[in-house]
């Protein structure tokens, strides 16, 4: 009796999973035979079918909506000719009109909606040609734009002067040789034909970036024009000449400013005229000085040339395109009297119709069952099989996994923890609904890579803080701030490349050392409450240093408010500098995948340092101190010199790490910009299986990944799902702070004294 009631459990407990797996089995089955109905002949002729009649509507719906707009437009019309027109009101004009609208759309779908083919064949034939020459144009088009927008974005996030690359009186041949410079590719000669285009761009580029600086400057004199000049009483009744001349005599600083001096002249009347009524006009504000806009660079296809052969397809393309519309006139003869706007608008329906950013068999079939194309009832339900085959493989997949995570949840959540199972799961999730979204799985897998080189050193300065008993080291913002000192200072003095980068990384460490010293100590001062004072150590020293950013003697023009002459920018480009450094660096691309080989190999090299450091005696004595405080203390371990340690070493990676973060985003921002860092590290590490008393390396690498991959792919699918996407910043404060409280909730609260 005793052991059946043990069994039922058991049996009771897999009764969920095996139904989950049963039909994941028949939806995998049925997924089969949705891809077998694919390649069929008779699936074939069907989709040839419903693609001539989506084109024939393409084709009638643009005539009818031509002419239920133009009812619509000749009521209006008719109505305004009328003498009591006025009297009547917006609603009843618009509804009298829709009226009219309706009925002639109404009568026009009773005349073209369906059209009467004589020549099935001629028709299928001219469509099959114009599909195939756009598809070999398109493609070819896709190929060199592609090309193109690299180079393109390659150039513009790695030039920060233009000037110096195209400003007056530099030859068009010396362009481009500084363009190869920056993009060897651009030289070679299968990408000549972009090299006038490019020329335009950096010329371009060279206008504006003198138009920026030509504003600035004259903001900055305005601003001396208005603060400079105790009493502009003195200045009425001046002429032009004389005026300018007490001016400079009176600010310096205006001198050599004669190309602004009509807008100078033009203040100064204004601040005259002010005075002579008691007022006063303030001086521009500095916050229209801000800092950049950081943005993904987007290919501006201005600039772009395409080549003979691209030409030749185009060319081909619109022959075939006349032919198929000869064919449509045949069938709809008033679409030859559209007009050529309308014509044009036409075409581009038809070519919506035809090609596809994904070309298959689902797409097409769900393309032209949107332009109301059908088959017969009794092959209807196959296509909607077949139409249906990747959706249902998809869910077979998810079902299945969910079957397989259940009937092994135990010791799943044994061997990685229930918030490392989750996460893991719900990425393979989000990678299946980016296939059924048919979001590239490649591209976003190579933006994951990038993002992991990108906040894998942050995170890393966790495990330290971790090992030697202090916990999750939300005060990492310290180490952060003298990484992005030690980035200033390099851009301070005008360095690139990886000089720039190791002199940041250095010069960062070595602010750090003591601030993270000093901040140890307040640690050991408060043992037990460690996680909540580096909170706030963290947060109180950001908002201090917002201070400091504005009072620090820096005088690189290209790093300070230029209106004030002092005090930091929020956010400065590292173009031109050390941007991407490491990303480039032996950089290829696998499957599609773009794999940043430097970033890479440099969080490796990081890792295993901290990992040989965690094997050494110091490391070993660290780990011991933090695991068990009080076994330690009675082995002769200096606890208190082991968590300062631990802290210190923490401090000094997150320094490091904040210049390879801010090498791979492209730009260092300062003032608040590091606050939430430590959340970001610590819900990354969590998730990699770390607690708030254990880490190891492999929390690190594994957590990373996991926590990057699903900001990445829910991001995309997010803005894919919901209009305006916006959900990506809302799925990493909920991730963040969800596995920060439970890492919380399982440690108990325990002290560890």
């Amino acid at each position: 009796m005793s052991e059946k009631t043990r069994e039922k459990p058991g049996i009771r407990s897999r009764i969920v999973p095996i139904v989950l797996i049963l039909l994941a089995v028949a939806l995998i089955g049925a997924s089969i035979g949705g891809y077998a109905l694919q390649g069929t002949q008779e699936s074939i002729d069907n989709l040839d079918q419903m693609r001539s009649q989506a084109v024939l509507h393409a084709a009638s719906e643009g005539l009818i909506n031509n002419i239920a707009q133009q009812a619509r437009a000749d009521k209006l019309a008719e109505l305004r000719k009328d003498k009591d027109f006025r009297k009547r009101g917006l609603d009843e004009v618009n509804a009298i009109c829709d009226g009219a609208m309706n009925e002639a759309r109404a009568e026009a779908e009773k005349l073209y909606a369906n059209p009467v083919v004589q020549d099935e064949a001629a028709l299928q034939s001219a469509i099959s040609a114009f599909e195939k020459a756009l598809a070999e144009s398109s493609g070819l088009s896709q190929t060199e734009r592609a090309a193109y927008a690299e180079l393109y974005v390659q150039l513009v996030d790695n030039i920060s002067d233009w000037k110096a690359v195209a400003g007056e009186g530099i030859q068009d041949a010396n362009v481009i040789s500084a363009l190869g410079n920056v993009a060897p590719d651009l030289l070679k000669t299968e990408n000549s034909h972009l090299h006038d285009g490019f020329v335009k761009l950096a010329r371009d580029m060279a206008v504006k970036q003198q138009a920026k600086e030509d504003a600035e400057q004259q903001n900055q004199l305005l601003t001396v024009l208005a603060t400079a000049i105790p009493d502009w009483n003195e200045y009425a009744g001046l002429e032009k000449d004389a005026l300018w001349d007490k001016l400079i005599q009176e600010a310096p600083e205006l001198a050599g400013g004669e190309k602004f001096q009509d807008a100078l002249l033009k203040a100064a009347s204004e601040h005259i005229a002010a005075a002579e009524k008691g007022e006063t006009i303030a001086p521009p504000a500095e916050s229209e000085a801000g800092a950049d806009t950081v943005s993904e660079t987007q290919a501006d296809y201005k600039y772009f040339t395409p080549t003979e052969a691209l030409n030749r397809e185009e060319t081909e393309k619109n022959a075939a395109y006349e032919e198929l519309n000869a064919q449509l006139v045949a069938i709809i003869p008033d679409l030859g009297s559209l007009s050529s706007k309308l014509q044009n608008t036409l075409r581009e329906n038809i070519e919506k119709v035809l090609w596809l950013e994904n070309n298959s068999f689902s797409a097409r079939y769900n393309t032209y069952v949107a332009h109301q194309a059908t088959t017969d009832s009794a092959g209807a339900w196959k296509m909607n099989l077949a139409s249906l085959a990747k959706p249902l493989l998809l869910a077979g997949v998810a079902v299945l996994l969910l079957g397989l995570v259940v009937l092994f949840w135990k010791p799943l959540t044994e061997r990685f923890g229930v918030p490392r199972t989750i996460i893991a799961l719900f990425f393979v999730y989000l990678c299946l609904l980016a296939e059924l979204y048919n979001i590239s799985v490649r591209m976003m897998m190579g933006n994951v890579l990038e993002r992991m080189t990108m906040y894998g050193v942050l995170v890393l300065a966790m495990m330290p803080g971790i090992q030697c008993g202090i916990g999750l080291n939300m005060g990492m913002t310290i180490g952060c701030i003298s990484g992005l000192l030690g980035i200033v200072l390099a851009l301070q003095f005008n360095m690139v490349g990886f000089p720039a980068l190791v002199f940041a990384c250095v010069s960062g460490a070595v602010v750090s050392l003591p601030l993270g010293w000093a901040y140890s100590k307040l640690l050991n001062r408060m043992k037990g409450n460690e996680m909540t004072i580096s909170t706030y150590v963290g947060f109180s020293f950001v908002s201090l240093m917002c201070i400091g950013w504005m009072m620090l003697p820096f005088n690189n023009p290209k790093i300070i408010w230029l209106l004030s002459g002092k005090g930091l920018r929020v956010t400065h480009s590292l173009l031109g500098s050390f941007a991407h450094l490491l990303d480039n660096f032996l950089a290829f691309k696998v499957f599609g995948i773009k794999v940043p080989t430097g970033g890479l190999l440099f969080l490796g090299l990081c890792c295993l340092g901290v990992w040989l450091f965690s094997r050494s005696r110091l490391g070993i004595a660290m780990t011991a101190a933090g695991s068990n405080p009080r076994f330690a203390e009675a082995s002769g371990i200096n606890v208190n010199k082991m968590r300062t340690v631990g802290t210190v070493l923490s401090t000094v990676i997150a320094a490091v790490g904040i210049v390879i973060y801010s090498q791979a985003f492209g730009y260092a921002q300062l003032y608040t910009a590091p606050r939430q860092l430590g959340f970001i590290a610590s819900s990354a590490i969590l998730i990699g299986g770390a607690t708030v008393s254990k880490a190891k390396v492999s929390h690190v690498l594994i957590g990373v990944f996991l926590f990057e991959g699903v900001l990445v792919f829910g991001q995309q699918i997010a803005n894919s799902v919901v209009a305006g996407g916006g959900l990506s910043e809302v799925m990493r404060i909920m991730i963040s702070n969800g596995i920060i409280l439970y890492a919380l909730t399982q440690s108990g609260g325990g002290r560890r004294a």
